[in-house]
């Protein structure tokens, strides 16, 4: 991509052409051209581009530990930060060097690469601790990461860049596009009738967004049909009939703005769907485990649960907290039998934590409690075998019931290896329990493997004298990370750890998270073709242009103009895709919402389609959009800069 320089060439150069010269020099002629490349604007961009780079980890760490931000704030701010230092430093190198200094920038990226591929090896090693978190998810991955990150400061570092030539390019501060936008609507023939059609359009997609398409391109094709009926029936009588045909360049410029407006709107829809897939995921999740955990570094020195539950409560931002004792057992009934994680709860304070009450589908989880409530299936069964008591409860999830096909009342054998030490070693130890209840979370990996007694019961079955941890519930689930330490900090550290409910399923989290980010970049090569086609709309009208660029340029227009009248040209196309890709988003996504497409609950655990629809993910979408057709812009705005006004005015 040549760059095109803030002044003219020079007279000599001009002068041995054939053809009428220049009515009048451009600004600046007569002084030498900028060099093409230039070592301090490298320096500069280099730096915009490391520095954007060094700050993500720094700003993100400042941000979540700092500040206590909630994650997805906390990723948008340094995101933010990281893209005002490139923008800044790559304008200051366009403003200082009045150039696009797209070979700088270019070669920096280079070294970004050079300089990615050391710290990879360097992750790999173990030599650089804070890529650890990259490097344990493979070197693929860190790679990806890091060519990634480079590669959005360096698109900001470019657009920086631009846009303080485009600005300031003719030597002085000239942020009045009016002029040039005039020009760009009149290029695009958007007229006060074109913008009404298009305006009736949107609203007709916003409120039927399929039917609308489908009613638009019907009346297309029947009116093509009529011309063309039109024609052959002239021709037939010997009359000489035609209709105005449209223009090339404004066909191709509504098929980019199609382009756009298709790529936006499938790249929403799919990213709202996944969005929804994973906060059904995620509530059902946080549903039935609590948002943190208070845990110890030993086994044994919990000390008294209840007073640690206490100073936990008192910490700002947390709502609940309830005591927990678990550990894996064999349940059997039978001939069936099945492993299990056996969860000893506080029956009255599991509530203010998790939704375990409430999903209650058989039975009563107060019955933990109060075994003796508990109906027997079978009569002659309800006393404890060793004690002459009731059989103590048990609540199981539906799939683990259904596995040892038991229901409420029945007994159950709970075997678990820590049992008594014997003459041989230990000793498993099993004691029958009665079925209190089935619960139903909507997660199969819950329901398959989760099985409660109370608190009490489960000390004395287990032999314990204390808990395993506290179960805490946070008020801001975003920021339970901030919360967990602030509690941890409250107990007076060591020997309490806490884990929030990211770190307990990060592996889930991340996965839904990376392929995510996946299908958006793979969705968002939609956007990119389409940018394509705006570029090659964009050379075509400064093909069929060159005249009128020649005389603007010989009347005095700066190479700074005219490539704000070309660059204003393809955003105007790009933001017209954007707003209409987002309206048919939004709109599917309403009518997806709205009629609730059913699917099959034994595959996907869920009985319709979810969607969510998050507003800060829309404007991102579009801002994409935006950008990549303003990059696109560039290439034939240069070109266009770079006509010489006699080559424009040869042939006429």
């Amino acid at each position: 991509m040549s760059e095109p320089s803030s002044t003219a060439s020079s007279p000599s150069a001009t002068a041995s052409r054939p053809g009428p010269a220049p009515a009048a020099p451009l600004p600046g002629a007569g002084h030498p051209a900028p060099p093409v490349f230039h070592w301090g604007a490298l320096l500069l961009v280099t730096t915009g581009l490391l520095g954007a780079v060094a700050l993500v980890p720094v700003a993100h760490a400042f941000f979540t530990d700092r500040l206590a931000l909630a994650g997805p704030l906390a990723t948008g701010l340094t995101a933010l930060a990281a893209s005002a230092l490139a923008v800044g430093v790559g304008a200051l190198a366009g403003y200082l060097e009045r150039r696009l200094a797209f070979y700088e920038i270019f070669t920096a990226s280079l070294a970004w690469v050079a300089i990615a591929a050391v710290l990879v090896m360097g992750g790999q090693t173990g030599r650089l601790p804070v890529l650890a978190g990259l490097a344990s998810q493979g070197a693929l991955v860190m790679s990806l990461a890091l060519l990634g990150l480079g590669g959005l400061a360096a698109t900001a570092v470019f657009m920086g860049s631009s846009l303080a030539f485009l600005v300031a390019g003719a030597g002085r501060l000239d942020p009045s596009f009016s002029y040039e936008l005039y020009v760009a609507l009149s290029h695009l023939r958007l007229t006060k009738r074109t913008l009404a059609g298009a305006l009736g359009l949107l609203l007709l997609s916003a409120i039927l967004p399929l039917v609308g398409l489908l009613l638009g391109a019907l009346v297309m094709v029947v009116w093509q049909l009529v011309r063309d009926a039109a024609e052959r029936r002239a021709y037939r009588r010997g009359e000489l009939v035609s209709f105005p045909r449209m223009p090339a360049t404004k066909l191709m410029t509504l098929i980019s703005t199609a382009a756009v407006a298709i790529g936006v709107w499938a790249l929403i829809v799919v990213l709202s769907v996944m969005s929804g897939f994973s906060a059904d995921l995620k509530g059902k999740i946080l549903g039935h485990t609590a948002h943190g955990m208070v845990l110890t570094y030993g086994q044994d020195d919990f000390g008294d649960w209840r007073e640690v539950r206490k100073k936990t409560l008192e910490v700002r931002g947390v709502v609940g907290a309830t005591p927990f004792l678990y550990n894996e057992v064999m349940l059997a009934t039978g001939q069936n039998m099945t492993g299990a994680i056996l969860k000893g709860i506080d029956v009255a304070t599991v509530g203010t934590v998790t939704d375990l009450p409430a999903s209650i589908q058989s039975g009563e989880l107060s019955w933990l409690t109060g075994p003796g409530l508990i109906p027997s299936a079978r009569a002659g069964d309800t006393a404890h075998p060793l004690a002459g008591r009731p059989m103590p409860g048990i609540v199981l999830g539906k799939e683990l019931a259904h596995s040892l096909r038991v229901q409420v009342g029945d007994p159950v054998s709970v075997v678990s290896p820590f049992g008594d030490l014997g003459p041989s070693g230990p000793q498993p130890k099993s004691r029958p329990f009665r079925v209190a209840g089935l619960f139903y979370s909507g997660m199969y990996e819950y329901d398959s493997k989760f099985a409660y007694i109370d608190l009490d019961e489960a000390e004395r079955f287990f032999g314990s004298d204390t808990v395993t941890g506290l179960e805490v519930k946070v008020a801001e689930v975003d920021a339970a990370r901030a919360v967990m330490d602030r509690v941890v900090f409250a107990l007076g550290g060591w020997p309490y750890r806490a884990k929030d409910w990211s770190e307990l399923n990060r592996s889930l989290f991340a996965a839904l998270q990376q392929e995510k980010v996946v299908m958006a970049v793979i969705l968002g090569f939609i956007v990119l073709v389409a940018t394509f086609t705006i570029l090659a709309t964009l050379i075509m009208m400064v093909l069929e242009k060159r005249r009128e660029i020649a005389v603007l340029k010989s009347m005095g227009a700066g190479v700074a103009s005219i490539m704000r009248i070309f660059v204003l040209e393809g955003v105007a196309i790009g933001l017209v895709g954007a707003l209409f890709g987002l309206v048919l988003g939004l709109s599917t996504c309403l009518v997806i919402d709205r009629f609730r497409i059913p699917l099959p609950p034994d595959i996907y655990y869920i009985d319709r389609l979810p969607v969510v629809m998050d507003g800060a993910q829309f404007m991102l979408v579009a801002l994409a959009a935006l950008v990549l057709s303003y990059l696109a812009t560039l290439y034939p705005a240069a070109k266009a800069a770079r006509l010489h006004p006699v080559d424009g005015l040869r042939s006429e």
